[in-house]
């Protein structure tokens, strides 16, 4: 006697096919939350570890890091440090430090020679927020004055303040803080911005002490955009911005021309509704991209005695 064995007809085995697809497309956006959750938490822990570095940098020295950003790009200009430099060895990169020469800047040039420019290439990934997918290797070129190189990028950008606007602050840089200056990178009234004293000079630098706002309700860093490529980037470099802007406008608005620089120094996230921020006191804070501009501004101002909400 023959048995006969019964298989899928073609019918069922589309309706088995189509139940696969279905519990597929329900179960993507599932694993797609919990990979961005991942890199949310890995952003997060970035920030703590640099909120440590700079107070163990405070803790050694009795100061927040300097921030130098004076001088053209192409110059060799042995001012222009970036805050990430002066704490590389608070994050376990000792020897990178010790390979810099501090008697020297970099420059976007391949000749002259610049030991410094060597340094300047490599990718931090302690200072690359694993959500943005333009930092790639953590190395970038784009502006429109370099040859073709690619240096190393930071997501991290320390807060100058609430100003911007070529001479028009809504509150007045503390007392030694360039406050002749009319650009708010320059003249800041929040945690750090950029300066052009000597790297010796301790008059334009942060303390424990200048926070009277209080360390929680004030912004030490937060996340920026590194594809931004009409500016400067670079972890070698300064690298600060400001809350004039509201938090993520740039990401929102992205026909920004390249000389609207109130904007492009913004901070800004790949990470829906919001950003991560870094507050004084080592706390790191999602911050939502609607918050009210006013309370943001306050948030980023140092001694400004805003009377501040929830948050």
């Amino acid at each position: 006697m023959k048995t006969s064995r019964r298989g899928f007809t073609l019918i069922e085995l589309l309706v088995v096919i189509a139940i696969i697809a279905v519990l597929i497309a329900l179960l993507l956006p599932a694993v797609q939350q919990a990979r961005e959750a991942a890199r949310r938490s890995q952003c997060k822990n970035n920030l703590k570890q640099i909120g440590l570095a700079l107070h163990n940098y405070h803790d050694t020295l009795n100061m927040f890091p300097p921030n130098y950003s004076i001088g053209a790009f192409g110059q060799n200009n042995p001012t222009a440090r970036s805050w990430i430099q002066f704490v590389l060895p608070y994050i376990d990169q000792a020897p990178m430090y010790n390979q810099i020469d501090f008697s020297r800047n970099f420059v976007f040039v391949a000749t002259p020679l610049n030991p410094n420019n060597t340094i300047a290439q490599m990718s931090l990934p302690a200072f690359l927020c694993p959500s943005d997918p333009s930092t790639g290797s953590g190395r970038l070129t784009g502006r429109d004055n370099l040859t073709g190189e690619a240096y190393g990028v930071t997501s991290y950008k320390t807060c100058s303040g609430s100003n911007w606007a070529w001479g028009t602050f809504q509150h007045t840089p503390p007392t030694g803080r360039n406050g002749g200056s009319n650009n708010g990178l320059d003249a800041p009234n929040g945690f750090m911005g950029r300066n052009n004293r000597a790297p010796t000079d301790r008059v334009n630098v942060t303390r424990i002490r200048d926070l009277t706002d209080g360390t929680s309700n004030t912004f030490a860093a937060g996340e920026a955009l590194a594809r931004v490529t009409h500016n400067a980037w670079y972890w070698f470099n300064g690298s600060t911005a400001n809350c004039s802007t509201p938090l993520n406008y740039y990401e929102n608005n992205l026909g920004i021309a390249n000389n609207d620089w109130g904007n492009n120094y913004s901070f800004a996230s790949e990470h829906e509704g919001g950003g991560q921020f870094l507050m004084a006191d080592g706390a790191v804070k999602f911050i939502s991209e609607n918050i009210d501009t006013g309370l943001y501004r306050g948030l980023a101002t140092l001694d400004g005695g805003e009377v501040l909400g929830e948050f």
